[in-house]
């Protein structure tokens, strides 16, 4: 019976931490997802956690049949889970009805966040702190047989949770959406609490009934309770602040995706489960003591040392085989062999360590719920603290290498404190000094690194450099240029935002204003280096919010992009709000003529909730009649199906949508009128100027990028998925597609956009002079046939459409310089068109 015991309790860890992901995930969606608000829904989760294990371990001292009463907890936590999942998706309105809904900033906001979640959390949360001391209860009889029971319980739990993070980030939300999957979640841990009833019977006990039994240990020394206390606080705050530096630290090379989280997360929890596992084999019950206690925490600290000293090694080999992750599903391996090289050890010796502590606090059976609990308690509080100082506070301040080796002297120092209390001084010298030289040895080389700055550079090229970094608490923020380069904004390893001219910027601007009659008051999502809202400021409205979510990229920006951005950043017509953009839009009252939305690519993690159909109804609602919305899609790394899910997600929300397509980069127009323009519009003099810096100086020439209407759209689009909140799809196909083999996908798009074209006077009104509306229209196309035959490797035919698109209208900037870069890059420059020659020889020095 044990054994069917052990399977429940790790399928149920399983469960668990399948809630914790998805509920924290649908938090982000109500607080938002700034670092603040996520902050707080996971200091309110672990809090929980800690308050269940002192409670719960308390109640069992006096409970006769501890199994039974763990059947009943999983029967309440499989039936909170249902009811927790519902309050949180439908408490969104009274967030946003609240006056200080949008100020997460400020004291108020901050404590009605974490009353909330602690009234939706408080009872799973206690719940699953409470299982563990109480199970080890329950089958501890001996006290001989506690540090082996904790450790196998503490295992499976782990493993479990590791299979939950496994399983919700790889197939149960792709597959069946958040609502399906906290259902399916919730049906298994009831399902495993009705086991827990059945088997109850074969482990009968009786209550702890020994009179004053105290939650600190009466039958511990005060001086070694306290020790315990001291070490597994300690263990708990290095465990959780060294997973968020890990993961930060791996998100300097590799992309921020969805899968490189669960794969993180996944890892850091078998490591745990295989240290509790391997601890019956490795450490005999004769020699688990205080001083094999203070020798893992010492290995520890080395090894935690040493991972970081390993990691650029690592790092380096990685960009020397660049072919290692030219696909996702190496990518995804190159990731785990990553976090192991950094955190492998030392996370399994604190999975072996942690059950070893618990049994020397512990001692006796007697009391020992109560005891255990307390002191699971004290380790999930220092974690609790160790999550938000990691975040606020440390890695700010002293940056990933300085929390490390901090952490790394945190655990050193504990161990040299048991040590120093041991017997021998034959035995502790030796060891004391070996520890002492081999930690200031790893101290030294770590001190030595130049990091982060000698990972990031392997990104640029020489004749780029480093200009700023910061280590924020989301994510390091820096800032590349040169000479001869263009300049621009990372965030981690993700290049975010750039000067070059390639237009997005810039057409994410125009392309909503010029089409709408009579813009005043804007509103963009995503800041970026600014360039996009700069850009509205170029035109004659009243006012502009830009809405980032991340206040290190404002920081980096200022000062730096002001010729870019036009000086934006010190313009009184602009606003900055530090805010998820999603946030905002649902909970502000403002209302808006144009809103711009220019998030980071569609396969990083968290920016699915600016793609969803949820976050077009917020626009929806907050556009004045025929306001518009514009929605840039990168189409140059989405797959034919991710392309089309962002399209058709767009176009079912509203009336009125055209899709303009830039080069590689497509434009999503929607609104409740036709989206029509007026060739004769007067624009700002600047305002020409920056359209034809990027190719396309007139109305005339923006609207020859026209593809289509919403009708055409929704057809096109008919077989593929909408994104919404509870199947954010995107979020787990465009990671996949983005390190496919196959790089077909944005052939393919151009290709069936161009059998969608509708007739270019459907985008005009007023006096039109249709002959250059039309050459427009004909030389883009051509245009577009010829980066087809060129992706296609056709490069004659490739030539021959850019040539035709040339003489069917020489005036079309775009078209010119798609040529003149097509035979430069092919050595056949002198191959141009007399014409294009006498520019050569003009701009040539």
């Amino acid at each position: 019976m044990t054994s069917i015991l052990l399977t429940v309790f790790l399928i149920a860890g399983a469960c668990s931490l399948a809630y914790q992901i998805i509920w924290i995930r649908m938090f982000g969606l109500v607080f938002g997802g700034t670092v603040v608000s996520m902050s707080v829904v996971v200091g309110v989760f672990m809090g929980g956690l800690a308050l269940g294990s002192h409670v719960f371990g308390k109640i069992a001292v006096r409970v006769a049949n501890r199994v039974r009463m763990f059947g009943f907890l999983e029967l309440g936590l499989g039936t909170s889970a249902i009811l927790v999942y519902f309050a949180i998706a439908h408490i969104a309105p009274v967030i946003y009805s609240l006056p200080f809904a949008n100020d997460i900033h400020s004291f108020i906001g901050i404590l009605t966040r974490i009353l909330i979640s602690s009234i939706l959390l408080i009872v799973p949360t206690m719940i699953m702190g409470g299982t563990l001391p109480v199970l080890v209860r329950a089958i501890t009889e001996d006290r001989q047989l506690i540090m082996g029971n904790t450790g196998i319980l503490y295992a499976f739990n782990t493993l479990g949770a590791m299979l939950g993070a496994f399983m919700v980030g790889f197939l149960m939300i792709p597959n069946f959406g958040i609502l399906r999957s906290n259902l399916i979640a919730a049906s298994i841990e009831i399902l495993m609490g009705v086991i827990a009833l059945a088997i109850s019977k074969h482990f009968q006990s009786t209550p702890d009934t020994i009179p004053d039994i105290k939650t600190t240990g009466e039958h511990v020394a005060a001086d070694k309770g306290l020790r315990f206390v001291i070490a597994l606080g300690i263990t708990g705050f290095v465990g959780l602040t060294l997973e968020m530096v890990w993961m930060r630290i791996i998100l300097l090379v590799v992309n921020n995706t969805i899968y490189v989280y669960t794969i993180v997360i996944t890892s850091f929890l078998l490591y745990l489960g295989i240290g509790g596992l391997i601890l019956k084999y490795l450490i005999p019950q004769k020699i688990r003591t205080e001083r094999t206690f203070a020798v893992m925490l010492s290995l520890m600290s080395i090894f935690i040392a040493a991972g970081f000293v390993l990691f650029p090694v690592a790092r380096y080999l990685f960009y020397i085989y660049p072919a290692v992750y030219k696909t996702f599903v190496r990518l995804s391996w190159t990731t785990a062999g990553f976090f192991f090289i950094l955190a492998g050890i030392p996370v399994i010796l604190m999975g072996m360590s942690f059950p070893i502590g618990m049994g020397l606090y512990a001692h006796e059976v007697k009391g020992l719920s109560s005891r255990l609990g307390f002191i699971y308690a004290v380790n999930t509080v220092g974690s609790l603290a160790g999550s938000l100082l990691a975040v606020f506070l440390l890695v700010p301040a002293i940056g990933m290498r300085g929390s490390t080796l901090l952490c790394s002297l945190m655990v050193m120092a504990s161990a040299f404190y048991f040590f120093a209390k041991s017997e021998g001084w034959f035995y502790k010298v030796p060891v004391l000094a070996g520890s002492g030289i081999v930690l200031f040895i790893m101290f030294a080389i770590s001190l030595a690194f130049n990091f982060p700055e000698m990972i990031l550079r392997y990104k640029l090229s020489s004749e780029e450099n480093i200009e700023y970094l910061k280590e924020g608490p989301s994510s390091t923020i820096w800032i590349t240029g040169g000479e001869r380069a263009i300049r621009k904004i990372w965030m981690d390893n993700l290049w975010i935002s750039s000067t070059s001219t390639e237009g997005s910027h810039a057409l994410s601007a125009h392309y909503p204003i010029i089409f709408h009659p009579n813009p005043k008051k804007v509103a963009g999502i995503a800041f970026g280096t600014g360039q996009t809202f700069g850009t509205c400021l170029l035109h004659p409205i009243d006012s502009m919010v830009s809405v980032e979510i991340d206040p290190e990229v404002i920081i980096a920006c200022r000062g730096r992009f002001d010729k870019e951005n036009f000086n934006i950043l010190n313009n009184p017509r602009n606003r900055i709000v530090i805010d998820d953009g999603r946030f905002f839009l649902q909970g502000t009252s403002e209302k808006f003529d144009v809103i711009t939305a220019e998030p980071l690519q569609p396969f990083t993690r968290g920016t699915v909730n600016l793609y969803t159909l949820e976050f077009y109804e917020a626009c929806k609602r907050c556009l004045n009649p025929g306001g518009i919305v514009a929605q840039w899609i990168p189409t140059y790394n989405s797959g034919v199906s991710d392309t089309w899910s962002m399209i058709r997600t767009m176009a079912v929300v509203y009336d009125y949508c055209a899709l303009f397509l830039n080069r590689d980069d497509a434009f999503v127009l929607g609104s409740d009128r036709p989206i029509r323009v007026d060739p004769t519009k007067q624009l700002p003099p600047e305002v020409i100027k920056d359209m034809t810096r990027v190719e396309n100086g007139s109305i005339y020439a923006i609207a020859g990028n026209y593809i289509c209407s919403r009708e055409k759209l929704l057809k096109a689009s008919e077989k593929y998925p909408i994104i919404t909140d509870d199947k954010p799809t995107l979020e787990f196909t465009a990671p996949i597609t983005h390190w496919a083999e196959d790089l077909s996908g944005p052939v393919e798009i151009r290709r069936q956009f161009l059998a969608l074209l509708d007739p270019i006077e459907d985008v005009f009104v007023g006096d039109v002079d249709y002959e250059t509306a039309r050459k427009f229209r004909e030389s883009r196309t051509k245009q577009s046939q010829g980066i087809i035959a060129e992706y296609e490797g056709n490069f004659d035919l490739a030539k021959q459409l850019y040539e035709e698109a040339f003489r069917l209208n020489p005036k079309d900037i775009k078209v010119i310089r798609s040529l003149f870069i097509f035979l430069g890059q092919h050595n056949r420059l002198d191959e141009l068109p007399s014409e294009l020659k006498i520019i050569q020889k003009r701009t040539s020095p």
